[in-house]
């Protein structure tokens, strides 16, 4: 265990939160003793007088900054199942073996959750508690998971479990006080409002560095309890299973509201029995997403290093000696080795649990659903009246896919569409699609390919594309070469004349209609751009997008920063932009420009709609 890291930079973090606690509690003290210590200082009956009022309020001001200190932490195992050792015994004798490789206290409960996730709680000296989720254990093996748990285990032996407990109090509490000064705009606000301004964002960068530090003390002990190779592949395991997790598994069940009840429906069941849908497809999916998360950098807002660093840390090189990738489910998961006949029950548990909290999104996506089967529907009724373009088309076939059984609705849909307009990218993207579903391989590249060269606006995703086609086709060198291309453009922010907004391009009547529509913003407004989206992967988005630059007065500027008010002019022209952007002719997006905020190069004159400083 030489390769533990004997610092994770504690101090420093504690030093911080400490900082922030004394200031608070001293300030709301000082507040609630402001009738004290100023009838000590002002001995005049009739300025006390004067002052009563003032004092009231500066009590009433300290007694909230205290309430705000005595948050009430969230029990973080509410929502999970108290697992007994009679319930299941191998689970906890695989628990007292890794406590013993690890060295660390025992844990006092273990819950089952329905995350794709392990914790630890921490209370009191001596108190810790586990909580696994089911989903990890359905879907990772049982060695997978015994690194998970390692991981754990570092983590109450260094008591990371404590100081998260006060970072998560310390955000509650300024949380909490950023509510408060929302409401309370007094001049009386100003030193600590000014305070928080400048302490919160240095306590967050130290707080958040010292919670990565903790996961790479965590991930060290994981690979000397388990060994490098079960460390990898544990780091990637779940990787994979979150990314099929969030992009597939969850998407799919959610698209099923409008046909089906969600009292039929049991997610945990689904995964507790190997659902294809909680995994990559084939090995070339799961290459191509590993090469994707791969390309992630930490950022200073991040709590656990990038997939990158953590892969790295195990000793293996991600890019060259990267194992064979477990993308499959395991032939015995830790949820069948360990939990055995109680893990249906607790996969029944946490569906009836779920679906009462999950009601609210399911009416939500049910309601999309028939939203957009009424907009399919009326789609197939114009088609009979309207003359077309390529992405109306594209919009049909979306939609047939998923309304119509029978497929050739969809190609029919996409051959009329592609008649139009051989080059939309988006009917290209679909064909494309449509050969690799079957099987047609060197079509679908060819397809692809000729989007490579065109005004994409995620290039690196059509290489990513690109790079799986070639893994299934068996052409290792030209998916590696499409991943090359990929990761650069990924490491240049894919940033070019095709993703920037483009001018409008609308006629002088177009315009004179809208800007007589927007004629009660330009009271309020410097200036005003209108461009259009560049050509995307999705059709639905907005075509159009306002940017609004408001007035500004540094006199009010230098208030609104000691009160916290919201800069008048531009709350006016969001108020009026609320009223007036559902009635104009255009569909459009509304983003505001800050005072200091630089308008892109696609703020130009071309785009330009309106320049009132110049008459006001």
């Amino acid at each position: 265990m030489d390769r533990i890291p004997r610092r994770d930079g504690r101090w420093r973090a504690c030093s911080w939160l400490l900082l922030g606690d004394l200031l608070l509690f001293a300030a709301g003290g000082a507040l609630v003793l402001s009738p004290w210590w100023l009838a000590h200082v002002v001995h005049s009956p009739l300025m006390l007088l004067l002052l009563a009022l003032p004092v009231l309020s500066w009590v009433v001001y300290g007694v909230a900054v205290l309430r705000a200190c005595a948050v009430a932490l969230p029990a973080p195992a509410a929502q999970g199942v108290l697992l007994s050792e009679g319930e299941a015994p191998a689970l906890f004798a695989e628990l007292k073996r890794l406590q013993a490789a690890c060295d660390a206290p025992a844990f006092d409960e273990v819950y089952i959750d329905g995350r794709l996730n392990a914790a630890i709680y921490q209370t009191g000296r001596s108190r810790h508690v586990l909580i696994v989720g089911l989903p990890l254990l359905a879907l990772l093996s049982p060695a997978q998971c015994a690194a998970v748990l390692v991981h754990e285990y570092a983590h109450i032996s260094r008591s990371h479990g404590r100081l998260a407990r006060w970072v998560y109090r310390a955000r509650l509490r300024w949380q909490a006080l950023e509510s408060l000064h929302e409401r309370n705009h007094r001049l009386v606000t100003a030193p600590l409002r000014l305070f928080l301004a400048w302490y919160v964002p240095r306590m967050l960068r130290e707080t958040l560095a010292f919670s990565r530090r903790c996961e790479q003390v965590a991930d060290a002990l994981a690979v000397a309890v388990c060994g490098s190779r079960t460390a990898c592949e544990a780091e990637v395991a779940l990787a994979l299973r979150e990314q099929a997790l969030d992009g597939r598994f969850w998407p799919e069940l959610f698209g099923r509201a409008g046909q089906d009840d969600i009292e039929a429906v049991r997610p945990f069941e689904r995964l507790l029995s190997g659902d294809a849908d909680a995994r990559p497809r084939d090995s070339a999916e799961a290459m191509v997403w590993v090469h994707e998360l791969l390309c992630h950098k930490t950022s200073p807002d991040d709590t656990h290093p990038a997939f990158a660093e953590r892969v790295a840390a195990t000793g293996v090189d991600p890019l060259r000696d990267l194992p064979a990738l477990p993308w499959r489910h395991p032939d015995r998961s830790a949820a069948e080795a360990w939990l055995g006949d109680a893990a249906a029950g607790i996969a029944e548990w946490l569906d009836h649990r779920w679906q009462p909290n999950a009601q609210s999104d399911w009416t939500a996506a049910t309601a999309r659903h028939l939203e957009k089967a009424a907009f399919y529907r009326d789609l197939l009724q114009r088609e009979q009246s309207q003359v077309f373009d390529a992405s109306d088309w594209c919009r049909l076939a979306s939609l047939a896919r998923e309304f119509e059984e029978d497929p050739s609705l969809q190609d029919d849909f996409l051959r009329r569409g592609w008649e139009i307009d051989p080059e939309h990218p988006r009917l290209l993207a679909m064909q494309g699609d449509r050969l690799a579903e079957r099987g047609d391989l060197v079509g679908a590249i060819a397809l692809w390919t000729s989007i490579a060269e065109g005004p994409w606006r995620s290039r690196h995703q059509v290489h990513r594309r690109l790079s799986e086609l070639h893994l299934r086709a068996g052409d290792h060198a030209r998916a590696e070469q499409e991943r090359i291309a990929a990761d650069a453009l990924w490491q240049d922010a894919d940033v070019g004349p095709s993703d920037a907004p483009q001018p409008h391009g609308l006629d002088a009547a177009e315009i004179g209609l809208l800007c007589r529509q927007l004629a009660p913003v330009f009271v309020h407004a410097r200036a005003l751009w209108l461009c259009r989206q560049a050509s995307a992967d999705n059709d639905e988005q907005t075509p159009w997008i306002l940017f609004v630059q408001a007035f500004d007065a540094p006199l009010l500027r230098a208030v609104g920063a000691l009160t916290g008010e919201k800069d008048r002019q531009r709350s006016a022209c969001e108020r009026l932009l609320l009223k007036l952007v559902p009635r104009l002719h255009l569909p459009l997006e509304v983003r505001m420009l800050g005072p200091r905020d630089a308008p892109g190069d696609y703020c130009n004159p071309a785009s330009r709609i309106a320049l009132v400083a110049a008459s006001t």
